[in-house]
């Protein structure tokens, strides 16, 4: 691949993250945890292909939508090379970077900048970083909720899921109309070899992001997180309370129930108290297919969550009244 061989940044990497964090000591946007020093650049540039089947995925949707797309300016933030700005009206444009490779880009850290208060509609389109369990990607698209009436974005595959801590029900201000996942191969790296990532196109509009109602099956059973990392220490004080425990990642082969949590792999998983009908919920679980009831992630793993097992649950007939 060719098409990347001049990307000359006009700062450096050091002098593009000092700038940042500058910018994210006032953000709002920034969770308290981040260490803003350990938060890398990331440069996966999107391939073309793939740019232009999204760019015309959106101007499609807002057509649909009836918007004239001559009333819209279109953004392209953490732009890289402009592989979306490419594709966006030459008057009605702009890319920004904190990081940028073009000098009509606006060098400055998006999480902190706004677009002029003038006339314009706004549509924003790109590839954001993604950050740990998405969380930079949900800062992008809550910045850009702010201003504009579309939002095209390339997102984690964190985004897909449908439990009630998922990124896509905390963005505020626009409401998720469009998901795909995209082809795994869709991304090259700085030195263009490919990188291969799971990952979602989104198109959201401004709106009301609501949660949809969910049954449940609390009658039937507890839930509790198990992880045995240090960095992420937690229930081993309830482990005694668990009937079974489950695993939460697996590549190939699907986890069963086991009652010792030393054959969990990969250290995180959770305890299953079984409360009514329990040979019938044991029974139900044991020939779960968790390849349904789980969410692929970007590098080929799957994860089951809560929300997961207790899907299960209900949709094997098990629904409190």
């Amino acid at each position: 691949m060719d098409f990347y061989q001049k990307i000359l940044p006009i700062r450096t990497i050091e002098q593009a993250k000092a700038i940042r964090n500058q910018s994210w000591q006032k953000c709002e946007l920034i969770p308290t945890w981040v260490d803003q020093e350990e938060v890398d650049l990331d440069c996966f540039y999107t391939h073309p292909d793939i740019a232009h089947e999204c760019s015309e995925s959106l101007y499609s949707t807002m057509q649909k939508d009836g918007v004239d797309l001559t009333n819209y300016h279109f953004i392209e933030p953490s732009a890289g090379t402009g592989v979306f700005y490419n594709l966006m009206p030459e008057n009605r444009r702009t890319g920004i970077d904190i990081l940028p490779t073009r000098p009509e880009f606006i060098g400055e850290d998006y999480l902190t900048w706004s677009p002029p208060q003038n006339q314009n509609h706004y549509a924003v389109m790109g590839n954001p970083p993604f950050g740990y369990r998405a969380w930079l990607a949900l800062a992008f698209l809550n910045q850009s909720a702010i201003f504009a009436d579309y939002i095209g974005f390339i997102l984690p595959m964190a985004f897909q899921s449908n439990g009630k801590g998922s990124p896509k029900y905390r963005v505020r201000g626009a409401e998720l109309i469009l998901s795909k996942q995209l082809p795994s191969n869709a991304f090259v790296d700085i030195n263009s070899n490919t990188v291969k990532l799971n990952t979602l196109w989104q198109i959201w509009r401004r709106g009301v992001n609501r949660m949809p109602a969910v049954k449940t099956c609390n009658d039937w059973i507890d839930l509790f997180t198990v992880d045995i990392r240090k960095e992420r220490l937690c229930g081993q004080d309830r482990m005694e309370e668990a009937d079974y425990f489950l695993q939460r990642t697996f590549y190939n082969e699907p986890p069963e129930l086991v009652r010792d949590f030393a054959e969990v792999r990969y250290g995180c998983g959770y305890g299953l108290i079984l409360k009514k009908e329990r040979n019938k919920v044991e029974y139900l679980l044991n020939n779960t297919n968790w390849n349904h009831y789980s969410n692929l992630a970007v590098h080929n793993c799957r994860h089951i969550s809560m929300y997961h097992i207790r899907q299960a649950i209900v949709d094997g007939g098990f629904v409190d009244a």
